[in-house]
């Protein structure tokens, strides 16, 4: 199944990376070759495609994948509720976060556009 996901979003940018960066720099038109498929797609998928499968035929890199699909099994997910729970915490922390930050904002602000050129003033009157 990875590989087929994989393959699918290497075929999307191979896709993108064709039509933005290769027809549109040289100012060149992308026709439709196959199914009312343009060409950018065509070559993307094929290369994603050849990718995969080579790939594939690599016994070290089958056996990495196999390896992380097992140990991926091995993983504990949390439940629905421990995921409630998690994010409610996240987002109180969030908000505590901003609301600290806004005030120290605020108050440095303040410091610096009322209360430091008034000090400065008064020290400038009091000299001069």
């Amino acid at each position: 199944m990875f590989w087929v996901a994989a393959t699918i979003v290497v075929g999307i940018f191979l896709e993108n990376v064709l039509s933005d960066f290769v027809f549109r720099a040289f100012h060149l038109n992308d026709p439709t070759v196959l199914f009312d498929w343009p060409l950018t797609f065509v070559l993307g998928y094929l290369a994603a495609i050849s990718l995969a499968v080579a790939m594939w035929l690599r016994p070290r890199v089958r056996e990495l994948a196999f390896e992380c699909a097992q140990e991926l099994s091995k993983t504990t997910w949390p439940t629905r509720s421990e995921t409630q729970t998690q994010t409610v915490a996240v987002l109180v922390a969030t908000a505590l976060f901003a609301m600290t930050l806004g005030l120290f904002d605020a108050i440095g602000s303040k410091v610096m556009t009322g209360w430091l050129p008034a000090a400065f003033s008064w020290f400038a009157r009091l000299i001069g």
